[in-house]
């Protein structure tokens, strides 16, 4: 138990340093436009593209579409994946007429097996209207600004860089989060919350 105290005291640190905002140099034009390409520019490595893909304007703007819309599904991933091994599920069934219940599907990849093939298919369905009309990228908008006329827009440029920095490294961790938690659950068999009681 000390071990594990240790370990979460650990991570806590490290992860609070990794998130700090860094203080990166701006530059607007006449329209107040947030230069794309700096933010996520971040301690330690700064600027990092060695194959110089960011040359390519349109590219980038597809390729940071698709970062934070990545980061945003793993965000989601990661609690939907640590939140049933806690213990917290939906009340009720997932398919009254397969007999499901929420607390009977689990997490990870064993979930997938639980649940009826109509709602894997409602599953995609949904993801699929989603992507393509509701959350669509609209011509002319900011990278991941696709919340309609009801999102929150800040004003300020220092607020507007600091939340997508935010956004953009919370992201870039649970991408990288949720690919630990799959894997580990294959090596081991077990979930995260399993396997760090064992220690």
């Amino acid at each position: 138990m000390v071990k594990l105290s240790l370990l979460l005291g650990a991570s806590a640190a490290a992860s609070a340093a990794a998130f700090a905002p860094a203080n990166e140099a701006r530059s607007s034009t006449a329209l107040n436009a947030i230069d794309q390409k700096q933010i996520g520019v971040v301690q330690p490595l700064m600027l990092f593209d060695p194959l110089d893909m960011m040359a390519d304007e349109e590219a980038f703007e597809r390729r940071r579409n698709s970062e934070i819309k990545h980061g945003r599904i793993a965000m989601m991933a990661v609690i939907g994946n640590i939140a049933p091994q806690l213990g917290f599920h939906f009340p009720g069934y997932l398919s009254t007429s397969a007999g499901v219940k929420f607390e009977d599907v689990g997490y990870g990849f064993q979930a997938l097996s639980k649940i009826p093939l109509f709602g894997v298919a409602q599953i995609v369905l949904f993801a699929g209207i989603m992507e393509t009309v509701q959350w669509a990228q609209k011509p002319g908008m900011a990278p991941g600004d696709v919340g309609g006329e009801d999102w929150i827009r800040y004003e300020d440029e220092a607020t507007k860089i600091n939340k997508l920095n935010i956004e953009l490294n919370n992201g870039r961790a649970a991408m990288m989060g949720i690919t630990g938690l799959m894997m580990q659950e294959q090596v081991t068999g077990m979930g995260i919350v399993e396997q760090m009681s064992k220690w």
